[in-house]
């Protein structure tokens, strides 16, 4: 196993273990006290245009739009053949998309996990409930962990395994874009008082371990996938 595997697989575990330290030394909490405001019990971004309408909802809209944009790109490389090299590498990141997003999803309707405007902490009515913590009977689904909204911008995280296949020099920009957008994502989300940091940095590591899985599924042993060599031009 390479150094460049390893680093692959431990700097992912490493961030899911300061995740849950955030929660039990109580950063996570002193991160989303600054934003809300205790004189008036409410969160001062939680409905801002900017955080609420551009960032959440617009940047929502944007990572679906993209989404369907592959999956037409990929249907019409069946029809057009100057599309057909590009297909692997859109099939690549439209999964990343859908099963990082998909299984952040799934845990979220799972998890009695709630957001800090849920809390009795900040004015809400739900318990704070850390990752471990006991769940008490008759409590419903959190729908808060891991992080939705930061999970659409950190999918693109796979932008570092597509480049590192076809564009090795160039693949740490594409890591760059997709923890910025995940950053970017999952900073909106806190200010508005919707989501612990812990929650995000569970996010990122989902989604990277997608990513990375289906980099060696597809790329490094998938035999159910046209060759490398067929794809993307040199």
């Amino acid at each position: 196993m390479s150094y460049i595997t390893i680093i692959r697989l431990v700097v992912p575990l490493a961030i899911a273990v300061f995740a849950v330290a955030s929660e039990y030394s109580g950063l996570d909490l002193f991160l989303e006290g600054l934003f809300f405001d205790h004189a008036t019990q409410s969160w001062p971004l939680k409905s801002n245009f900017i955080t609420a309408g551009v960032l959440h909802k617009g940047a929502q809209r944007l990572v679906v739009y993209f989404a369907v944009g592959l999956l037409l790109f990929i249907a019409l490389s069946f029809l057009i053949k100057k599309l057909r090299p590009y297909r692997k590498g859109a099939g690549y990141l439209l999964l990343c998309i859908l099963l990082g997003t998909g299984i952040v999803s799934l845990l979220k309707s799972t998890t009695h996990i709630y957001t800090p405007w849920d809390l009795v902490l900040f004015g809400g009515d739900k318990p704070y409930i850390r990752l471990f913590d006991a769940v008490p009977p008759g409590l419903p689904v959190g729908h808060a962990f891991p992080g939705g909204h930061s999970a659409g911008g950190f999918a693109f995280v796979s932008l570092y395994f597509l480049l590192s296949v076809y564009r090795p020099s160039r693949r740490y920009y594409g890591l760059a874009f997709g923890l910025g957008l995940g950053a970017l994502f999952a900073i909106t989300q806190e200010l508005r008082g919707a989501h612990f940091l812990s929650h995000d940095l569970f996010s990122l590591v989902i989604c990277w371990y997608v990513a990375w899985a289906l980099y060696h599924v597809m790329f490094q042993r998938g035999k159910w996938f046209s060759s490398v060599e067929n794809d993307f031009p040199a």
